[in-house]
């Protein structure tokens, strides 16, 4: 049994069966970084003797939609596999009501109980909103920019999780697709 349930963000952009790294994180990361570096080599390759009649552009909607076709690609694959070794699969919240028992609930409310001698949980990592004014109206979080479907321009990365050290390795293929990325590490002490 695998419960999986993402809360939409507030973009309302929620994800398939796979976790962080294939929706979120590492996957669509290394695309975007491979967009930039075809884009480079493009540019390079007229070094080399390869001539276009048009200038080439960068269309940022199309490669958001690549990468989220390609994860997409990748959720089914999942749902295929556990299919495949009679795993069921709920895409539901799950929260414990006892010891041996966990309750989930998927998105139109319906519950349901499941028992068992083990539970294995692997919650994942979510990013946090400032808690300021204004921060969900101007700000997005790393589970929104790679399904954004326009580019968002000069950007600051504000945090202090894996991901956004994953962010920093975007830093210079988001510069190749002439864009302004800066990391910022924000660490809160224990006073």
């Amino acid at each position: 049994m695998v419960l999986d349930f993402v809360k939409p963000t507030p973009l309302g952009n929620s994800w398939g069966l796979g976790g962080t790294c294939v929706n979120v994180g590492c996957i669509p990361k290394k695309l975007m970084h491979q967009a930039a570096l075809l884009g480079q080599a493009l540019e390079d390759s007229r070094r080399f003797g390869w001539q276009f009649t048009e200038e080439v552009k960068h269309n940022w909607k199309t490669m958001t939609e690549s990468i989220q076709n390609y994860v997409g690609s990748l959720n089914w694959g999942y749902r295929v596999a556990l299919r495949e070794k009679k795993v069921m699969y709920e895409n539901a919240y799950g929260e414990f009501v006892g010891p041996h028992t966990v309750k989930a609930t998927n998105r139109r409310g319906v519950e349901k109980l499941y028992t068992a001698e083990r539970f294995l949980i692997a919650t994942g990592e979510r990013p946090r909103y400032l808690g300021i004014p204004g921060d969900k109206e101007y700000c997005i979080s790393s589970d929104d920019l790679f399904s954004l479907p326009y580019c968002p321009g000069k950007t600051l990365v504000v945090g202090a999780s894996y991901v956004l050290w994953s962010f920093s390795n975007v830093k210079l293929p988001y510069q190749r697709l002439q864009r302004v990325l800066t990391v910022f590490c924000l660490m809160v002490f224990s006073q």
